[in-house]
């Protein structure tokens, strides 16, 4: 009995943990800053989409589909990239860093506000815009 509970267990942790992990990291530089610390399947992604209220997302994807396209091929071929810096800004107060790393698309922000890290499964992300897709309208 404890076997098969276990065994559903594993099993249901590979179909949630599939797609990858999400991480965001946000960090207020002010005293007693707020600071956000996430990791979420990338499936929770996903089926979001399919949560969302069918209306909203409807409104708000109306006319899109060229753009969702775009996106759609744009994060195939980040995909096939090796792990790359694809941009990197430096000045005397702010850093930005966008890179491919391990398949993940992974953005670094710090400013004398905040710093902000956010990482996302390429793959993740191209599942919601197929999914975005299916459901937007074309005019």
């Amino acid at each position: 009995m404890i076997g098969k509970i276990l065994l559903g267990a594993t099993l249901a942790t590979a179909v949630v943990m599939k797609d990858g992990v999400i991480e965001v990291n946000v960090q207020e530089k002010r005293p007693e800053g707020s600071h956000v610390h996430l990791y979420l399947p990338a499936t929770v992604a996903t089926w979001g989409i399919h949560l969302a209220p069918k209306e909203r997302l409807t409104e708000h994807l109306r006319g899109q589909q060229e753009n969702l396209a775009l996106a759609h091929l744009a994060l195939g071929e980040l995909e096939k990239l090796p792990d790359a810096v694809l941009v990197q800004v430096d000045s005397t107060r702010e850093h930005v860093r966008i890179a491919t790393r391990s398949g993940s698309l992974v953005v670094d922000a710090d400013d004398p506000g905040e710093t902000v890290h956010v990482h996302v499964p390429i793959r993740a992300a191209r599942k919601v815009i197929e999914d975005l897709a299916a459901g937007a309208p074309t005019t």
